[in-house]
C-alpha cells in the first residue's frame, strides 16, 4: 500500500499441475493475506486521528458512573467487565487513546464524588430526621411539664376537697346529716380521682414516648455518624463533570450494604417515621385530654361551690324565719303575761282582802239586808254563787295561761337554739366556701 492505493494480485487462471494439496495451501494463504490487508485498510480509513484528550473530557460515559444498584424499574448500569469500560474509552479506534490514564483518573474521581454526594444526601436526611425527632421530643417535654402541672392542680383540688369535707364535719350535731353539698363533694372526689388516674396513665405513656423518641434520635445520629465516617475516606473537593450528577435520590434506591443507602439506614428511617407519626398522634391526644380534664375539673369545682352557696342561702333563709318566729313567740309571751296580770288582778279582787277586817260593810255576806232576805226559804241571793264561780274561772284561766306561757317560753328557747345552730352551720359552710375560693388560684393554673 503506497500513497493510499491498495496493491492487489493479478488475476490468474487456475491450472492444476501435479499434486493438488500444495496449490490449495498456497491459495488459502493468498486469500487470507488479501482479507487481512483489506480489513486493515478499512479500519485505517474509519479510525479517528490521534489526539491527546483533556483529563476531564465531557466524553466520559455517564451511565457507567452509577455503580450501585437501583430499583427494579431502573436499569443496572454497572459495567459488566473492565473490557467493556475500556472499549467505551477507545470509542471506534483500534487501540486505547493516549489520554487513557487521565480519563481513568477522572472517571474514578467522578464515581467517588457521586458516591460521596449520595452518602452526604443520606447523611443529611438522617440528620434532618433526627432534628424532627428532637423537635417532637421537645414538644412532648413541654406537654409533659403541662401534664405535671395539671396533675398537681388535680391533687391540690383533691386536698381542698378533703379539707372541705373535714371542715363540714365541724357543724353542730343536729346538722351532721348528709345533704346535697355532701353528695356533691363525694361526686367531686370521685371525678377528681378518675381524672388523676387518667393523667397518671397519660404521663407514663408520655415518658415512654419521650424515651422512644430519644432512642430513635440516637439511632439516627449513629447511622449519620457512620455515613460521615464513610465520607471521610473519600475526596472532599473537586467538581465532577456535569454528566455525573445523580438524577435519582439515594433514598429511592434499593438498600445496598456497599452503597450509600444501607439497609440499616432504611430500617432506622422507617422506624423513626413510625415513631414520629405516633408522637404526633400522642401529642394531639394529650391536648384533647388536657382540655377535657380542665373543663371537667372546673365543672366539678363550680358545682360544689354552687351547692355550698345554695346550702348557705337555705340556712340563712331558715335563720330569718327562725328570727321572725322567735320574735312572734316572744310577743305572744309578753301578751299572755299581760293577760295573766289582768286575770290575777281580777282574781285578787274576787277573793277580796286578806283580812276580813278590811272588808267594807257593803261587801260582807252577813250584812243586814242579806240576812233579812235569807230568812225567806224560797229566796236566795246569787252573790255567793257568782263569787265562787268567778274565783274558780279566774283560777282556771290563770293556770291555763301559765301553762301556755311555759309552752311559749320552751318554744322560744328552742327557736333560739335552732337559730344558733343554723348560724353556726352557715358559718362553717361559709368557711368551707372561702377555703375553696382561696385555693382557686392554686387549682386552676
Amino acid at each position: 500500500m503506497q500513497g493510499g492505493t491498495v496493491v492487489r494480485s493479478a488475476p490468474y487462471t487456475a491450472v492444476i499441475i501435479g499434486s493438488k494439496c500444495p496449490g490449495d495451501e498456497t491459495l488459502s494463504s493468498i486469500r487470507r493475506a488479501e482479507r487481512l490487508v483489506l480489513q486493515s485498510h478499512v479500519r485505517t480509513l474509519d479510525c479517528t486521528a490521534r489526539y491527546r484528550a483533556p483529563p476531564h473530557s465531557s466524553q466520559l460515559p455517564g451511565p457507567t458512573l452509577r455503580a450501585y444498584s437501583v430499583k427494579k424499574d431502573v436499569i443496572q448500569t454497572r459495567p459488566a467487565s473492565s473490557g467493556t469500560l475500556l472499549n467505551s474509552f477507545c470509542g471506534t479506534g483500534p487501540f486505547p487513546p493516549p489520554a487513557l490514564r487521565e480519563q481513568s483518573a477522572g472517571l474514578s474521581k467522578a464515581l467517588s464524588a457521586e458516591y460521596t454526594r449520595a452518602v452526604r444526601q443520606v447523611e443529611g436526611n438522617l440528620r434532618r430526621q433526627a432534628g424532627r425527632i428532637n423537635e417532637a421530643a421537645t414538644r412532648l417535654n413541654h406537654q409533659k411539664e403541662k401534664l405535671e402541672k395539671l396533675l398537681r392542680s388535680v391533687r391540690t383540688a383533691l386536698l381542698v376537697n378533703k379539707k372541705t369535707t373535714e371542715e363540714r364535719t365541724r357543724r353542730p350535731a343536729t346538722e351532721t346529716e348528709k345533704d346535697e353539698a355532701d353528695f356533691l363533694l363525694c361526686h367531686e372526689k370521685k371525678g377528681l380521682n378518675e381524672l388523676k388516674w387518667n393523667l397518671d396513665v397519660l404521663l407514663k405513656e408520655t415518658l415512654t414516648q419521650i424515651q422512644t423518641l430519644t432512642q430513635s434520635s440516637r439511632w439516627l445520629l449513629d447511622c449519620a455518624f457512620e455515613r460521615s465516617r464513610v465520607i471521610e475516606l473519600l475526596p472532599q473537593k473537586g467538581p465532577p463533570s456535569a454528566s455525573v450528577h445523580p438524577s435519582i435520590s439515594p433514598l429511592s434506591l434499593e438498600p445496598d450494604p456497599s452503597g450509600p443507602f444501607t439497609p440499616e439506614c432504611k430500617e432506622v428511617l422507617e422506624s423513626s417515621a413510625a415513631v414520629l407519626q405516633t408522637s404526633k398522634l400522642h401529642s394531639r391526644r394529650i391536648e384533647q385530654v388536657m382540655c377535657d380534664v380542665i373543663k371537667k375539673q372546673a365543672a366539678l369545682h363550680q358545682s360544689v361551690n354552687e351547692g355550698l352557696l345554695q346550702k348557705i342561702a337555705q340556712t340563712q333563709s331558715l335563720q330569718q324565719r327562725l328570727t321572725m318566729s322567735s320574735a312572734a313567740t316572744r310577743q305572744a309571751i309578753y301578751r299572755k303575761k299581760r293577760q295573766m296580770q289582768c286575770a290575777s288582778y281580777s282574781h285578787g279582787r274576787a277573793l277580796g282582802p286578806v283580812s276580813s277586817g278590811d272588808l267594807f260593810c257593803r261587801e260582807r255576806i252577813n250584812r243586814p239586808i242579806v240576812q233579812v232576805y235569807e230568812r225567806h226559804p224560797t229566796f236566795q241571793l246569787p252573790e255567793t254563787r257568782l263569787l265562787a264561780q268567778g274565783k274558780a274561772m279566774l283560777k282556771h284561766h290563770l293556770e291555763r295561761e301559765e301553762k301556755t306561757v311555759g309552752e311559749l317560753q320552751d318554744v322560744h328557747l328552742q327557736l333560739e337554739d335552732d337559730f344558733c345552730v343554723k348560724r353556726e352551720s352557715a358559718r362553717v359552710d361559709s368557711a368551707a366556701l372561702r377555703l375553696r375560693r382561696m385555693n382557686t388560684s392554686h387549682i386552676f393554673v
